[in-house]
């Protein structure tokens, strides 16, 4: 059997598995934080309001909302999208409004993380958002790269999130993740701690240099080095399963925030 067909199967069983997984369930699935971001410009979120628009894990007014994370991330996975936000809009710490939309992915950092202050709850600030992801990821493998240039290719500044020092990066691997989705990609990397790689033919291009795997120690992080890529498959939406305590209030936006 030639090593090509030998890694595809490989990389089949590893979704099988991630399946079986998912369909047995357990109790929860990890939500993957993207960091803390500008919620609106001009009045114009980044990412639209769901509030309002009749979902069932809506359905209470967000400032009374005990558990926004959990509503927000059911409302958004009974909807088919795979990143959200959530605001507290400067109502009570723990509370908060939640946003999402099929371009969320795309459209999360539009205004960037400058002065955005969130709240130790991770249910955003007064202009500011929380925002998360619900794709699961696996590790494909470590694998060296060239001299010059990148085995994948490179994706920083092609986004508002992918500027700045990327080994200095927060939330690096979840951030690549969510973008390579949102264009499509289903296989990224990361390499020198934290720079985001992805392509449609990433995972041709990992299984073309899968025999030159780095030193064990170059990718113990999964974020690469100067000289390896941590190679890694996004599986996408996944349904978001936790048991929550839900109760239906009628909606009053004249409600005075909380100072």
């Amino acid at each position: 059997m030639a090593e090509k067909d030998i890694n595809m199967i490989q990389y089949m069983i590893a979704l099988i598995l991630f399946h079986i997984d998912t369909i047995m369930g357990s109790s929860s699935t990890e939500l993957k934080h993207l960091g803390c971001w500008i919620l609106e410009q001009d009045n114009v979120p980044a990412i639209p309001s769901l509030e309002d628009m009749g979902n069932e894990h809506l359905t209470d007014n967000y400032w009374e909302r005990s558990d926004p994370v959990t509503a927000c991330a059911k409302a958004a996975s009974s909807m088919g999208y795979n990143v959200f936000a959530v605001s507290n809009r400067g109502y009570r710490e723990g509370s908060g409004e939640c946003f999402a939309s099929c371009t969320a992915a795309k459209t999360f950092a539009n205004y960037g993380d400058r002065n955005a202050v969130c709240s130790r709850a991770g249910t955003g600030g007064w202009r500011s958002m929380n925002v998360y992801s619900l794709d699961v990821t696996i590790y494909l493998g470590c694998i060296k790269n060239k001299m010059s240039g990148y085995v994948i290719p490179d994706l920083e500044a092609s986004h508002n999130a992918l500027f700045g020092q990327p080994h200095r990066r927060k939330h690096s691997i979840e951030k690549c993740g969510a973008i390579a989705r949102s264009r499509g990609y289903n296989v990224f990397g990361i390499t020198k701690g934290g720079r985001c790689l992805a392509s449609g033919d990433a995972y041709k291009l990992f299984t073309e240099h899968s025999n030159s795997v780095g030193p064990g120690k170059d990718c113990l992080d999964e974020k690469g080095s100067e000289h390896s890529i941590s190679v890694h498959l996004t599986t996408g939406l996944v349904e978001y399963k936790t048991e929550t305590r839900s109760k239906s209030h009628r909606r009053n936006r004249g409600r005075k925030r909380i100072s």
